[in-house]
C-alpha cells in the first residue's frame, strides 16, 4: 500500500512520521501522477487529487477504482479489503 500526495517529499516523511503510516507516502508536487490518472481536482488548493482508491493487481492492471467528493466519500473497509482479496486472488 502506498500514498500519494502533491506535498513535497519532505513533508510527505513527515506526515508519515507524525501519523505513523506503516506505508510509504510519495510526493506528487509536480502533479504528473494524479494529472495522468485523471483525479487531479484543480479547483481546491492550487491542485490536490480527488480522494482516491486503487486496487492494482501485479501486472498493474486496476482492479478497483473509486473516486471520492470528499475525504469522508470513501467505500466501507470491508469492501476495500474485499477488492484486495479479489486482486491478490486471496480467498
Amino acid at each position: 500500500m502506498i500514498a500519494i500526495s502533491v506535498d513535497e517529499q519532505s513533508f510527505a516523511w513527515s506526515m508519515a512520521q507524525t501519523t505513523g503510516a506503516k506505508f510509504q507516502i510519495l510526493s506528487d508536487a509536480d502533479k504528473k501522477v494524479i494529472t495522468s490518472y485523471g483525479i487531479l481536482n484543480a479547483a481546491e488548493h492550487d491542485g490536490i487529487a480527488h480522494p482516491s482508491i486503487f486496487i492494482v493487481d501485479r501486472e498493474g492492471k486496476i482492479r478497483f477504482l473509486h473516486v471520492g467528493k470528499d475525504p469522508q466519500d470513501r467505500p466501507p473497509d470491508e469492501t476495500i479489503l474485499e477488492e484486495v482479496k479479489k486482486a491478490t486472488g486471496v480467498k
